[in-house]
């Protein structure tokens, strides 16, 4: 059994022992730049351990068409990950919450152990700041990639770290006709502490995007625009807008 259908067990067997609501999501994303297409769906819930914490749990599953320019043909298969954590309320407006998210891909498994520290105001606003060190170990067939200098780095059989801090937050307006717009965004900055390049020839990178969304009774529609490196941006300054739209679904 593969390590994805592994972790697509794992969740099934929780869903079935507990009674918990979910969510599906499908998002479709493009690089306007790159002139790329990928899929997304994500499958996830949380179970109530007490009355200060519960404890969440995910999979999700990326796919694109082989020739990436073509929104749906020749569909092939990329990253798998499986995700959990606890998250624990100190007070009504601030809680904490450690997870451990791993990713499967070819010729790679990354384990992402984080630490979430959120603050919910009492005037709508939530916000959180996550920190997330990533173990990116590869197999013995893997190839090369570049670090700073334009060097070439064997990664076959080593562990590559590499650290990522976020800022995410949401706003709940005020206005009783407004209540089902749903505004949000998110800000990354990556850092490689192996020295591999990121972005512009540099260990570190950055992207930054909002979030629209609107509840329409278990439905929820959305569109994400961000700001990403383009498709030189390895090596360049280059940048370039990724567009998603997505549907959630609460059950």
């Amino acid at each position: 059994m593969t390590k994805s259908k592994i972790a697509l067990a794992v969740v099934a067997t929780i869903f079935a022992g507990s009674a918990c609501a979910g969510q599906i999501d499908y998002r479709a994303e493009y690089k306007h730049n790159s002139d790329e297409y990928q899929h997304r769906i994500k499958l996830g819930s949380s179970v109530k351990a007490s009355d200060q914490a519960k404890v969440y749990f995910s999979v999700e599953q990326k796919w694109n068409s082989n020739d990436k320019s073509d929104f749906w043909n020749e569909v092939e298969r990329g990253d798998s990950e499986f995700d959990w954590g606890v998250q624990y309320k100190l007070n009504k407006n601030w809680y904490v919450q450690p997870g451990m998210p791993i990713t499967f891909s070819t010729e790679k498994t990354t384990y992402k152990p984080q630490f979430r520290v959120g603050y919910k105001a009492d005037f709508g606003l939530t916000t959180a700041i996550r920190y997330r060190h990533e173990f990116q170990t590869y197999t013995s067939e893997a190839g090369t990639t570049t670090d700073v200098d334009g060097q070439k780095i064997e990664r076959a059989g080593k562990t590559i770290q590499q650290g990522k801090i976020t800022l995410t937050g949401s706003y709940k307006l005020p206005q009783k006709s407004l209540k089902n717009l749903k505004l949000s965004y998110e800000a990354n900055y990556n850092h490689n502490y192996d020295n591999i390049r990121i972005e512009n020839g540099k260990n570190w990178g950055w992207d930054a995007g909002v979030i629209i969304g609107y509840q329409v009774e278990n439905f929820q529609p959305y569109i994400e625009l961000w700001d990403v490196k383009g498709k030189t941006g390895t090596k360049t300054d280059t940048r370039q807008l990724r567009t998603r739209l997505g549907l959630k679904y609460k059950f």
